[in-house]
């Protein structure tokens, strides 16, 4: 049996992002960033702490790595737009984040932007349900998102918020998952934070791009008006010009909105996909967290879905409008080219009547000339022949040669016509 070249790469994509159990108590702090051109490579850096830290370095061209050290454990992903670096460290009494587990440099110097910083802690199931108070301490508010999920085998607040540290927050409170479900359950939550901002990245252009659209329907929309009351081609044609402008216009807007709008829906679907996957289930008086998102989320997501639409339906305007105009343009053409050859038919009447005429009058100047030529070759034959009337002679030669001329002519008409119509 011969495998097929690609068959090990399609089944290792589904063990490509393995999760990694978390074990109450502890903290996690997560980093994404966006990159573009000339930004170094991350696997470069994440090779480079690997290699200062003496640990197991990642592959060539690798999508993922992780790693235990000596203050927890680092994993790294790969993603299309954005990659990720996490550090989970474990254990009780601990008073700093995660992240001061790794070289505050190394931090400082992670290639790209960050878009995404969460820190998240977990509590023990044998630790109590933090009060009222402790939450408005840990995320400085009382505006806060909380559910119970996976079974109510934990409880999950946070406030979507950035605070002044830079960090957004979540506290999840353990109350019997396994590692292992708790690693997922961590994935999930800091997952559904990216696919949220990443989708967020289409909003701004969202909201420009109205701006643009604005200008660029009104213009349409005259265009159209000014349709019915256009005479002449020169006005189709400078009306034809100016929709292609508009179709340029829009198509160019299309471009620039048509990969950023599908990823926005795309990260839409993941963020829907794994609100769906957490289970939730209400807190007492707390807003669930996909109730929060559908709130606030939604609408931004609507409104980018409402220009890509927008954007279409331009395009499409446009472009019936552009057909509309061409087609009156290409029968106010044909109608011209129908008189045009209306009148030349006209003309090759005329011309056909002038060479008639002038065939009949070619007829009368060759026999004119024939019967000359014919009377001084008479009038010479009388000397040598005594019983030739010369009188009688050129009266008998004249309808004889009249005769023959119109033959000759004739004949020489109908073989050039049969060559016309055969070509």
């Amino acid at each position: 049996m011969v495998d097929h070249e690609l068959r090990q790469m399609l089944n290792d994509e589904l063990h490509g992002r393995p999760g990694l159990p978390v074990k109450a108590p502890a903290r996690i702090t997560h980093l994404a960033f966006t990159l573009s051109d000339g930004d170094p490579p991350p696997l470069a850096h994440v090779s480079a702490l690997c290699l200062g830290l003496g640990l197991r370095q990642p592959m060539p061209g690798a999508l993922h790595h992780a790693v235990e050290f000596a203050g927890g454990l680092l994993k790294f992903e790969r993603h299309g737009e954005f990659y990720r670096i996490s550090v989970t460290a474990e254990g009780k009494g601990l008073k700093t984040e995660a992240v001061a587990s790794l070289p505050d440099r190394w931090v400082a110097e992670l290639p790209g932007k960050r878009l995404i910083a969460i820190h998240t802690h977990i509590l023990a199931e044998s630790s109590a349900p933090p009060s009222d108070a402790d939450l408005k301490k840990y995320f400085g508010h009382e505006e806060i998102a909380c559910s119970s999920v996976n079974q109510n085998k934990a409880t999950v607040w946070t406030d979507f918020r950035i605070g002044a540290d830079g960090y957004t927050r979540i506290l999840i409170h353990d109350r019997g998952l396994s590692p292992m479900r708790m690693g997922r359950l961590t994935r999930r939550l800091h997952e559904l934070e990216t696919y949220r901002m990443m989708a967020l990245l289409g909003l701004p252009l969202a909201r420009h791009l109205q701006r643009e659209l604005g200008p660029l329907e009104k213009a349409l929309s005259s265009t159209i008006a000014s349709m019915h009351s256009a005479r002449g081609t020169g006005e189709d044609n400078k009306l034809l010009d100016e929709l292609t402008t508009i179709a340029r216009d829009v198509e160019e807007l299309s471009n620039r909105a048509s990969f950023r709008f599908a990823a926005a829906r795309a990260y839409s679907a993941l963020v829907s996909k794994r609100l769906a996957e957490l289970g939730e289930e209400r807190v007492m008086n707390y807003q669930r967290l996909g109730v929060f998102l559908d709130r606030r989320f939604s609408p931004a997501m609507a409104t980018c879905t409402a220009v890509a639409e927008r954007i279409a339906g331009l395009a499409q305007r446009s472009e019936r409008a552009s057909n509309l105009l061409r087609t009156r343009v290409d029968i106010t053409l044909e109608t011209q080219n129908q008189q045009l050859l209306r009148s030349m038919e006209t003309r090759a009447r005329q011309q056909l009547m002038l060479q008639q005429t002038v065939e009949g009058l070619s007829v009368v100047a060759i026999s004119y000339y024939s019967i000359a030529i014919l009377s001084k070759v008479i009038e010479g034959l009388s000397h040598y022949v005594p019983w030739l009337d010369e009188k009688l002679a050129e009266i008998i030669s004249v309808p004889l040669i009249i005769a023959a001329v119109w033959m000759f002519v004739s004949r020489l008409r109908r073989r050039i016509h049969h060559a016309a119509g055969e070509g």
